[in-house]
């Protein structure tokens, strides 16, 4: 495959890498890097940190929306990564997981939150042509977050990329069910809306919001799960009772 000819380095439209703004951000984060490598690791790490993970009802953004909203699913900041990568002249593309949406997450998943997810879902990633080769890169989540729930949950490990080789999630292999990379763009995958309630999405990403401030207080699951629906009743006002009754 001859990664300058294949869509790797093209604007689509949703990585729109020829965005002024994606551009201008691109050039920002790399800073004083100069071999490719360098400038990869330094994007990978703002897309990661920059740009708060999210759990979002409607996903359909391009790159320089996710940009200026400054979160996104694993999509959005996977996207963002590859438009900035694209804007630098790095070839740049995407992997994506079918993965088993009800236990991937892991642990730190409580199970009114699994009964929200789907048995096959999709996890998106980065995936960046260094050195004549390609490899994997993963920003979906932040420092906060990783920082928040990675005592508890292994899934949420800090991932470090700095150019020389892959840079994954700790997913468990058994929730995964497929995996293809390199792909030249996800825009099919980001057009499509969700069907499934608003509430939900608000629910799970509350969630992960809570994670981020105040999971590092919480030594296990359960204790973390009922902390969390405190803060929610307490600070949300006319929240839902939603997973209220705690399943197993």
């Amino acid at each position: 495959m001859h990664v300058k000819s294949a869509g790797f380095l093209t604007s689509t439209r949703f990585c729109d890498a020829g965005s002024k703004a994606v551009a201008d951000a691109a050039a920002e984060a790399a800073g004083g890097a100069i071999t490719e490598r360098d400038k990869a690791a330094a994007l990978f790490r703002w897309v990661q940190d920059e740009i708060k993970y999210a759990i979002l009802h409607d996903w359909t953004h391009t790159a320089t929306e996710t940009l200026r909203m400054g979160r996104g699913s694993c999509s959005n900041k996977a996207n963002l990564l590859c438009a900035m990568l694209r804007a630098q002249n790095i070839p740049a593309g995407f992997g994506v997981l079918v993965v088993n949406g009800k236990e991937y997450f892991g642990q730190g998943w409580f199970p009114a939150l699994r009964e929200m997810c789907d048995e096959r879902s999709r996890h998106f990633f980065g995936v960046v042509h260094l050195g004549g080769k390609w490899l994997r890169c993963d920003p979906s989540d932040d420092r906060a977050l990783s920082a928040g729930v990675s005592h508890i949950n292994r899934p949420s490990t800090r991932v470090h990329f700095d150019g020389t080789t892959h840079a994954d999630m700790l997913l468990d292999p058994a929730h995964v069910l497929s995996s293809s990379w390199p792909v030249p763009d996800i825009d099919r995958f980001l057009a499509r809306k969700t069907t499934k309630p608003r509430e939900d999405f608000a629910y799970m990403n509350s969630y992960v919001e809570f994670v981020r401030l105040y999971g590092a207080r919480h030594a296990g699951p359960r204790e973390l799960e009922e902390a969390f629906r405190a803060w929610r009743r307490e600070t949300i006002a006319g929240a839902d009772t939603r997973g209220g009754q705690r399943a197993g």
